[in-house]
């Protein structure tokens, strides 16, 4: 569709997603660049994805990045010589380098969402964010690089559902939606440069923190739709919600799938976090602050009607405080 030359930067799924709706869309990608499963490993990405055999099959180019950084000398030199007019970001957690943004004639353009149009929500793990909140909408913008963080001009915003049924990973799935209609739609007055580019506003900004694995760990004592929020914002492709086994720290369970049970149904004697009943499929109910959750998914134990009383605790850690989220 165009002599310009459109490169994507990406290691996820979500990637590929959008490489696979670009070539659909009739648009040719130059180039990929991307790092290794190695790099991905180290730099704990979740849901990475090696490209490799899919960009051979699509006979796309590639890079493997030395850093994920993209800060060494040789990723420099390397990815300078692609000459790209344009690049993609989708599925890479790091800035791009100022050396490769003045390179660029047209620019980089990426994705970044929130709850709430930008300024707000600024930074790391928007939807993750937006789930433990309980949102119940999420913004996603095709927006400019510029050397600070998700503040560069926005080319344009889709708005879809957090649904009562979403988790992180069918936000992910949305959210690739939205980038790829937003990427059809506006690439070809990008590549014309005639494309609009709104600036952000320049009060109001905030941002999220960064989210470790550590940060799933599961507070019983609040109410179970706290507590599913929690867990459907950090199960897979993430690190999923923890907790530990009649709070010793050497017996981690990960909650991958819970739901609020019932308030009807109660034990009035029982304590947050003690297991209240466990069925034969091995889905088992635990008391919370308010409220019970039912764990259908799960991994570190198996339970029986014999585990009955037995409790789930923080095993020693504490509890982060988040302070100044963005609301």
């Amino acid at each position: 569709m165009s002599a310009k030359r459109i490169g994507v930067v990406g290691c996820k799924h979500t990637t590929l997603e959008l490489i696979l709706g670009l070539i659909e869309a009739g648009f040719e990608i130059a180039h990929c660049v991307t790092i290794s499963p190695e790099k991905g490993a180290s730099q704990e990405v979740a849901g990475y994805l090696d490209l490799r055999p899919e960009l051979r099959r699509l006979g796309v180019p590639f890079t493997v990045a030395r850093r994920y950084s993209l800060k060494s000398a040789a990723d420099e030199a390397a990815l300078l010589a692609l000459k790209l007019d344009v690049l993609l970001v989708q599925g890479w957690q790091r800035l791009i380098p100022d050396w490769w943004l003045d390179a660029l004639p047209i620019g980089a353009f990426g994705m970044h969402g929130s709850s709430r149009p930008l300024p707000h929500g600024r930074g790391r793990s928007p939807m993750n964010w937006s789930l433990i909140q309980g949102k119940d909408r999420f913004y996603t913008h095709l927006f400019e690089y510029l050397p600070g963080v998700d503040d560069g001009p926005v080319v344009g915003v889709q708005v879809f559902d957090i649904t009562p049924y979403d988790d992180c990973l069918t936000l992910h799935y949305k959210n690739t939606l939205s980038m790829l209609r937003l990427a059809t739609r506006h690439l070809p007055a990008l590549l014309a440069g005639t494309a609009p580019r709104a600036p952000q506003p320049t009060e109001g900004a905030t941002y999220y923190p960064q989210r470790r694995p550590e940060d799933g760990l599961i507070d019983w004592g609040q109410a179970d739709e706290v507590i599913y929020n929690l867990v459907r914002a950090t199960t897979r492709p993430f690190p999923g919600a923890r907790s530990y086994l009649d709070d010793d720290p050497a017996r981690l369970i990960t909650l991958w799938r819970v739901a609020p049970f019932d308030r009807q149904l109660t034990w009035p004697s029982a304590t947050p976090g003690e297991i209240v009943e466990v069925f034969l499929d091995g889905a088992f109910v635990v008391q919370a602050g308010a409220g019970a959750v039912i764990v259908h998914d799960y991994e570190g134990a198996a339970f029986t009607r014999a585990d009955r009383g037995r409790r789930l605790g923080l095993g020693g850690h504490a509890l982060k405080v988040w302070s100044n989220l963005p609301s």
